[in-house]
């Protein structure tokens, strides 16, 4: 998510309505006859591995299509050009994208699995992303995350990840992202992801979506040198847990969450331990000299993008000596967004479970701000897919585990219109856990279709994709037909993302499988 504004893009309606399957929960036959297992729990609090492993050839065609499929024409009636290569949309000879390359090499496609050209200086050229095939689900050859293990090795020896998931956990451990969609600079961030005992990993690693190529940005800490004790919970570092227990209101400010040890300076740097972010990143453009990304997760965190540093934490409103929900504390299934004319970040909920709420912050980490339940609060704000475009706020709700609700929130007015959720004829029948939340739900609104992409989990049918019609605010399955992960986890958070210049949707999965993109037009 980037907070700068986005305009409306012209009329283009995927036709898209039947069941994706994969993650969590259940067992569902592909189109092609093959049988995927999995179970999942989606309530809220769970911390239950989500993944599902498909013996499906990728393909995600089962359903009758009841939407419009993809168009060429404009909105007033002309022919969209057409490449050389057939595909509408983008004439590379007229400049159309400087973010594209100008190179000549097209790469490859074999059928749904596309290997980028680039150009000299790295860059995705166009010609090669004009080969991409529209409104399917495409696997970028070469984009997982694990392949920088070998990088990381190399410039800190003797590094190994402590967990029992390593790459898997860093993406897979209830780990959101976050982005930046200005045209040209599109990428998105994953910043100490992991946790519990997934991942120990507390590194920051950079997606450059006109590279389509990992970068590490940070490198994780040297794990040869922590002591022994830090182990099963990577999320509290033993030294520093001890120190807090005994000097609850130490002059330093440390807490449970960094790397601090009062014997042992070497290892003291006080940046943030792995941790399941949720939704609480969000990158910050007009930050800094290159923009800074904020995290609401236990403390609030700023992390600068130019210099690869974290600030030092603080603690929300000062409770340092009795830390809690009740005072500040955010440790489960969070949300953050920027008010750009306020300067302010806010992140909901608080982990008070009935009485949460949400607190803003000025940018530095200062003049913290209670904002009560503002989208909701309670337990709703537990139970929330939330996605910002400029100064509006997409926040869908789930009731017992049902998309039910979605809120539209005008940030500068805080003005909220309520859309009641319809059921269409390939969701009506579905069945829900009455105890579940959204544990791992995802939200993007894509202007240029008028639809929002979701992710949800009935009963018996694991992972589902699924279109929100914003002219009826109906919901339908999603028809999808693609090279689909063979492994879903569905923690996605805020790992799927639309960008709007490129006009394309983009999942991150896990780190163990290449990103999936979907381009629209």
């Amino acid at each position: 998510m980037t907070t700068g504004t986005m305009g409306r893009a012209g009329c283009l309606v995927l036709g898209l309505v039947a069941a994706c399957n994969g993650g969590g929960g259940g067992t569902g036959t592909t189109s092609d006859g093959a049988t995927s297992t999995s179970s999942a729990s989606t309530s809220v609090g769970s911390e239950t591995s989500g993944d599902v492993t498909s013996s499906s050839s990728g393909s995600e065609s089962a359903g009758t299509v009841t939407t419009g499929v993809p168009t060429t024409s404009t909105t007033d009636g002309g022919e969209t050009p057409t490449s050389s290569t057939g595909m509408p949309g983008l004439d590379c000879d007229d400049g159309l994208d400087s973010g594209w390359g100008a190179g000549d090499d097209v790469g490859m496609l074999d059928g749904d699995a596309w290997t980028p050209g680039r150009d000299g200086d790295g860059r995705v050229n166009c010609v090669s992303w004009q080969t991409v095939p529209l409104g399917r689900w495409v696997r970028v050859v070469g984009t997982r995350l694990d392949a920088l293990d070998a990088e990381v090795k190399a410039a800190v020896p003797g590094w190994s990840d402590r967990g029992n998931e390593d790459w898997h956990g860093v993406l897979a451990d209830w780990v959101g992202m976050a982005w930046d969609t200005r045209k040209g600079t599109e990428r998105g961030w994953v910043t100490v992801g992991g946790g519990h005992d997934g991942s120990s990993n507390d590194g920051v690693y950079r997606l450059d979506l006109r590279a389509m190529k990992w970068n590490i940005e940070r490198m994780p800490s040297d794990s040869s040198k922590w002591p022994a004790s830090y182990s099963a919970n990577f999320t509290n570092f033993n030294p520093a847990v001890e120190y807090y227990e005994n000097n609850p209101s130490n002059p330093e400010g440390v807490y449970s969450d960094e790397f601090f040890d009062p014997d042992d300076p070497e290892i003291s740097s006080r940046t943030p331990t792995s941790r399941h972010t949720y939704g609480s990143t969000v990158f910050v453009p007009e930050l800094g000299n290159a923009g800074k990304i904020l995290m609401g997760c236990r403390r609030y965190w700023e992390y600068d993008v130019e210099t690869a540093t974290w600030a030092l934490p603080k603690f929300p409103f000062d409770a340092a000596a009795n830390y809690s929900g009740e005072t500040g504390y955010t440790g489960e299934n969070m949300n953050g967004w920027w008010n750009a004319a306020e300067g302010r970040y806010y992140v909901s909920a608080t982990q008070n479970y009935n009485q949460s709420q949400t607190w803003s912050v000025l940018a530095g980490g200062t003049d913290f701000r209670w904002e009560g339940g503002y989208p909701t609060g309670g337990w709703t704000a537990l139970s929330i897919a939330q996605d910002q475009r400029g100064q509006t706020l997409h926040s869908l709700v789930y009731e017992g585990g049902r998309p039910h609700q979605l809120l539209v929130t005008d940030i500068d007015t805080r003005e909220i219109v309520s859309h009641e959720l319809a059921y269409g004829p390939s969701t009506d029948g579905l069945m829900f856990d009455p105890q579940g939340g959204s544990d791992g739900g995802t939200l993007a609104h894509v202007a240029e279709t008028g639809q929002y992409l979701t992710n949800f989990y009935p009963l018996g049918e694991g992972m589902l994709w699924a279109w929100i019609d914003e002219a009826t605010w109906t919901l339908e399955r999603a028809q999808l037909e693609g090279d689909y992960p063979e492994e879903v986890n569905f923690n996605t958070e805020t790992k799927l993302e639309y960008f709007p210049e490129m006009h394309a949707i983009v999942w991150v999965n896990v780190g163990g499988e290449d990103i999936r993109l979907i381009r629209l037009q």
